[in-house]
Formats: C-alpha cells, sequence, structure tokens
C-alpha cells in the first residue's frame, strides 16, 4: 500500500463519487480509479461497489476506512517532524498520464528515492493529452504519456505496449474470436473513453485506415465503466488487453485487434531541444537503466544521442 492510495482511498469514501475525489486530490477520474484498482489487486479485495446512485462501501473497505485515516495521520506527523531537518535538496515535477504508474512507473519511483534521497519526485497526474502540455510548456521537465508522440515537439522512449482490445461479455457473440479487425467493429456501437484521449484517437485512425468512422455510443469518464456496462450486457466496451489481465473479471472477455495500428503505449518524454536539471537527468538516467534491465534497449555510450 502506498500513501497516495490511502489518501484516494479516504477522499473516496469521504464523497461516495470518484469524479469530485478526484478533483479534492488533483488528479484525473481515471487515474484514481486505476490507483484504487492496483490497491484492490493489492489486497485482493474489492473495496468499492459503484452504481447510478453512488459509490457503496464493501466490508473491505470499512475495515479499512479508520485504519487508513491513522496511518494517513501518522504520515503527516512524520512529515511535520522532519520538516525542518528535510534531506531534499531539490524537488523534481514528474508528469504521468493514467496507467503509466501501475506499468512502468510504480517501482521506478521507489528505486529513484532509495537511490537519490536528496531529489523528492513530486508526482503530477494529467490525462494523456494534458501530460504532454504540461512538458511542452515547460511546467514539469519530463513525463510518462500515452502514444503516439509527436517527435517534432518531443524526445521520446517507448517504455510498454499493449494491444487494444473490444471488451465483450462471454455470452457475445463475438467472445469465441481469438482476435478481432478494424473491419469487425464497422457499424458496431461501442462505449470508450473521452474523444480528448489518445485511446479515441488510436481506434479513429484505425477505423478511418479501414475506410469507415467509428461509431461510438457512448463516451465515458471512467474506463472501469467500459467494463461495468460490459459485465451486465449493455455495451460492447474499447480496452486494452493489459488492464483487462489486470481487473480478470471471469464473466468478460478481452479480444485484442489483429491491427499494429490498435496499440496503447507508454512513453518517457521531454520537450525536443530542452536542456535538462541535474535531477532530471538523473532520472531519466534511472528511466534508461531500467529498460536496459528489461533487455528493451542498450545505454547509449559516452558521446552518444540520448533522450
Amino acid at each position: 500500500m502506498e500513501i497516495r492510495q490511502l489518501r484516494y482511498f479516504v477522499e473516496i469514501c469521504k464523497y461516495r463519487n470518484f469524479t469530485r475525489a478526484a478533483d479534492a486530490c488533483y488528479i484525473s477520474t481515471q487515474g484514481i480509479s486505476m490507483a484504487i484498482l492496483r490497491l484492490e489487486n493489492e489486497l485482493n479485495r474489492q473495496l468499492f461497489v459503484r452504481d447510478k446512485q453512488g459509490v457503496t462501501l464493501t466490508p473491505a473497505a470499512e475495515f479499512l476506512l479508520p485504519r487508513a485515516k491513522k496511518m494517513l495521520a501518522l504520515n503527516s506527523e512524520c512529515e511535520a517532524y522532519f520538516a525542518t531537518g528535510a534531506t531534499h535538496q531539490s524537488v523534481l515535477p514528474v508528469a504521468f498520464a493514467p496507467g503509466s504508474i501501475e506499468e512502468f512507473a510504480g517501482e521506478l519511483l521507489g528505486v529513484f528515492e532509495q537511490e537519490h534521497p536528496e531529489i523528492q519526485v513530486e508526482v503530477r497526474e494529467y490525462c494523456d493529452t494534458d501530460c504532454e502540455k504540461a512538458v511542452g510548456s515547460g511546467e514539469v521537465e519530463v513525463g510518462f504519456t500515452c502514444g503516439p508522440v509527436a517527435p517534432n515537439q518531443f524526445e521520446s522512449r517507448l517504455l510498454a505496449v499493449s494491444p487494444h482490445a473490444l471488451i465483450v461479455h462471454r455470452d457475445h457473440p463475438l467472445a469465441a474470436r481469438k482476435f478481432i479487425r478494424a473491419e469487425d467493429v464497422r457499424g458496431l456501437p461501442l462505449v470508450m473513453l473521452r474523444d480528448t484521449t489518445k485511446t479515441y484517437s488510436v481506434i479513429r485512425a484505425g477505423c478511418q485506415m479501414a475506410g469507415f468512422e467509428p461509431v461510438v455510443e457512448t463516451f465515458v469518464d471512467n474506463i472501469l465503466t467500459v467494463y461495468d456496462l460490459a459485465q451486465i450486457k449493455k455495451a460492447v466496451g474499447v480496452s486494452t488487453v493489459v488492464l483487462a489481465a489486470h481487473l480478470n473479471r471471469p464473466e468478460l472477455r478481452a479480444i485484442p485487434f489483429e491491427d499494429p495500428i490498435f496499440q496503447w503505449s507508454v512513453h518517457f518524454i521531454r520537450r525536443r531541444g530542452a536542456a535538462l536539471s541535474p535531477a532530471a537527468k538523473l532520472f531519466q538516467q534511472a528511466v534508461l537503466k531500467k529498460l536496459e534491465k528489461q533487455g528493451i534497449l542498450h545505454l547509449p555510450r559516452e558521446g552518444e544521442a540520448q533522450p
């Protein structure tokens, strides 16, 4: 369990509403939902039941709530006690699009803080397009965003990839399919994230390449709503293979798109041509080391170009 997860959990319990809690925590609704999903996976317990009336706490949430409040209070006491003698010499704001911490940066943040206690990483969560705006404007030096990334604006490294998938109930006629192609969704009413997200842009571009516009019956703010509607047989949704695996809902099937354009990806970005601060350079090097450890790249040698 992480402090930020507990903070989000307590705010949701307070407001009984994910959107209002996200606003109070200054993150996106999808960002807070993914953080709670990760917490539920760690605890192996469902914490909230969502319906048209709002959010209901499960017995597990009722048990956790008073203890979470105690842990947050103790954390605040420690922060206040050590504030005057803090060892941090610099603060590094880093932008994160929803899903990027869970898929790549979670372990990285912990390792970086251990290796560089003098640098405090300030996590700032944005929707994918706002993440790029923050880096492009210089509000933050580096960030983790969803692809595709504009090469004329940013220098980037590809960190993680997952195919998009059609989310259907196991009783749906398409449920037996191993793969799905763009042509298969021609005229099929879909439920997916807002048209301001990269997910929608990728899906639309793939359908346009096949010669048609996708039919989106409903746009939602929270990716988990896609799964909820598919589970009650009210919709055919669009998500990713990796998220479907995390959720592990037996009633649903995630059918990967075979077309290579239908991919969700996480990228590490910096503004093209911008000089990085010493703290940002160290953080970038930590990203590259993690990629090398995973066998994704070889570190640049002395004098070679870096992202």
